[in-house]
């Protein structure tokens, strides 16, 4: 089992943080058929077969884990990228 643990400190506004984060994951629940959803004003999860994750949003970072199962595990580099690619470009 690969995990991805990415730690990016933001100082943008929240309501604008939570927007580029919900971008993220229709982006990544589109191209890896992940369910995605808010399990609190601070955690936004993600699950599909093969692999989960979440997302924390804490007062001046955000703390975002993937667990991918062995399949899975095949693309980590790629998903990696794409995740640290959209935080670059969106998460300030």
């Amino acid at each position: 089992m690969a995990s991805i643990q990415i730690k990016q400190a933001f100082t943008m506004p929240y309501d604008e943080l939570k927007e580029g984060l919900d971008k993220l994951a229709g982006k990544l629940g589109d191209q890896y058929q992940l369910d995605c959803g808010w399990e609190s004003d601070e955690r936004l999860c993600f699950t599909r077969s093969g692999a989960d994750g979440k997302v924390d949003i804490g007062e001046d970072e955000i703390d975002l884990e993937v667990n991918l199962g062995m399949l899975m595990s095949a693309f980590k580099g790629p998903i990696e990228r794409e995740i640290q690619s959209f935080i670059d470009e969106f998460i300030y």
